[in-house]
């Protein structure tokens, strides 16, 4: 004989046992997600720890790379800076000098000697005089030739510079760029037999044309 079927007792206790298995299972579910989020958390501290790029904006989403001055250039050629002053470098790696400036001597430290071969008499003391005014050590004499045809400023190593300044000074507004070339091995060549020695102790030597020039 088939025996008689079970039913929830009327007591209700089948309702508590479920409502207590389902907040078990709510518990167990909820320490499995913490746990989970714990694992993650303790993937992501163990990486490792790499330097990190300064941020830039860069709309094309180029790579940013930093150079040695603390700069960020990207690869369209962008840079950012960085505020500090970098020191411009050559393909050597050193830093680039700034030109040394051209020292020239006072004109009270250098001799002129000025020879007349322009054939007018008296030019070459004018001449002499006028840069003694301006402050250099200067003797006046005859060229080789009183029919010199063009005035030329002479000048011994390392006063080239110098040279320039005293074909300015008796050239006036006309400039004396165009007269001015180094002395030649001999410079007593270019003075007259007894003015040789003017022209040996001389730093630069004026000889003065018939051009009119330095006149």
């Amino acid at each position: 004989m088939t025996a008689p079927g079970r039913y929830a007792a009327s007591d209700g206790s089948f309702a508590k046992s479920t409502k207590n298995a389902a907040a078990r299972g709510g518990i167990l579910i909820g320490i499995a997600v913490l746990i989970g989020f714990l694992l993650l958390a303790k993937a992501f501290d163990g990486g490792d720890a790499d330097a990190v790029l300064p941020a830039v904006d860069d709309p094309a989403g180029e790579t940013p790379v930093v150079d040695g001055t603390g700069d960020t250039t990207v690869d369209d050629g962008t840079t950012v800076d960085d505020g500090t002053t970098d020191t411009p470098a050559d393909d050597t790696g050193s830093a680039t000098p700034t030109d040394a400036a051209v020292v020239v001597d006072a004109p009270g430290l250098v001799e002129v000697a000025v020879l007349n071969g322009s054939g007018v008499s008296g030019q070459a003391g004018d001449r002499a005089g006028a840069l003694g005014t301006a402050g250099y050590i200067n003797t006046a004499g005859n060229a080789a030739s009183s029919a010199t045809e063009a005035s030329t400023v002479y000048y011994k190593a390392g006063y080239a510079d110098e040279a320039k300044l005293v074909a300015d000074a008796l050239a006036g507004a006309a400039g004396g760029a165009g007269v001015i070339e180094p002395a030649p091995a001999d410079p007593a060549a270019l003075a007259s037999e007894g003015d040789a020695a003017k022209a040996e102790s001389a730093n630069i030597i004026v000889v003065l044309g018939t051009d009119g020039v330095l006149a």
